[in-house]
């Protein structure tokens, strides 16, 4: 189920699965400046994926720079995007 919402931002309605949905919230944190990193924690309760990271490590094969950042506890994680795929549409 995709969300109709993160953040206070209507996710936009072409988005149709969770790969292009966590594409989109990873562009967000590279174009909007108050947009900032992902947790591990939104990606399941807010955008519903239990498997992120292979979706991460598919958008990274695709050319996306996603950077992992280890938070302050164990097992808290944030991502952040800081490029975006060159030649290739984007989930915008």
């Amino acid at each position: 189920m995709i969300p109709d919402y993160f953040r206070g931002k209507k996710v936009p309605e072409h988005i149709r699965n969770k790969t292009q949905l966590i594409a989109w919230a990873l562009e967000q944190t590279y174009i909007e400046d108050d947009w900032k990193a992902i947790t591990n924690w939104e990606m399941v309760v807010e955008l519903g994926s239990h498997r992120f990271g292979g979706i991460i490590h598919n958008l990274r094969k695709e050319g996306y720079k996603i950077v992992t950042v280890k938070g302050t506890k164990k097992g808290h994680n944030l991502y952040y995007c800081e490029e975006l795929p060159s030649g290739t549409a984007s989930y915008l």
